[in-house]
């Protein structure tokens, strides 16, 4: 998907595999062709199904560690952290969080002293976290309300997935720290 940053504008959109719109009963890969007499009617119907769907708005994803992005923003806003302020954070390989200690990726070498920049560059598990929990589960969720992540976008395509957010009231602090770094920990 290509949207334009500026309005959200999508530009481009594909999908794969991809089906003949001549064909579309047609199975679309070797597996399924190799396969496709010996399915029933639902398996055919269900494997039909699946390849028409258009992944790019009907499936959910968790988008990993680009979602820092929005940690550090909602900081910024809040002002809680500086860009540039050199040593503000440090890394020592991992963080606890209600008695399960998350490891920093390089926790066997730390990152040791950076600034939000550097975290960012590094990619730095601990200091996400650290910045989620500062900003509290009120706050983030307000930013999440916000950068439009918990409603559906009313992209005028068929099919639009919902988010994947639990309610801000089922959020406690292990929750938090895996929506500050968007990883299932």
């Amino acid at each position: 998907m290509i949207m334009n940053p500026q309005n959200g504008d999508i530009l481009a959109l594909a999908g794969y595999p991809n089906y003949n719109l001549n064909e579309p009963y047609s199975p679309n890969t070797d597996e399924l062709k190799a396969n496709w007499d010996s399915l029933n009617q639902s398996d055919k119907t269900k494997s039909l199904q699946a390849m028409w769907r258009n992944k790019a708005i009907s499936d959910t994803y968790e988008p990993g560690s680009t979602f820092k992005l929005v940690t550090a923003s909602a900081s910024l806003e809040e002002k809680i952290t500086e860009v540039d302020k050199e040593g503000e954070f440090c890394c020592t390989g991992s963080i606890e969080v209600a008695g399960t200690r998350i490891k920093c990726w390089r926790h066997y070498r730390p990152h040791g002293p950076e600034s939000l920049r550097q975290a960012l560059m590094n990619s730095c598990n601990p200091v996400f976290i650290g910045l989620g929990q500062k900003l509290g589960v009120h706050k983030y969720y307000e930013y999440l309300e916000k950068f439009g992540f918990l409603r559906r976008t009313g992209v005028d395509l068929p099919g639009e997935a919902g988010s994947i957010f639990l309610k801000e009231e089922k959020v406690g602090p292990v929750e938090l720290r895996n929506n500050s770094i968007w990883s299932k920990v």
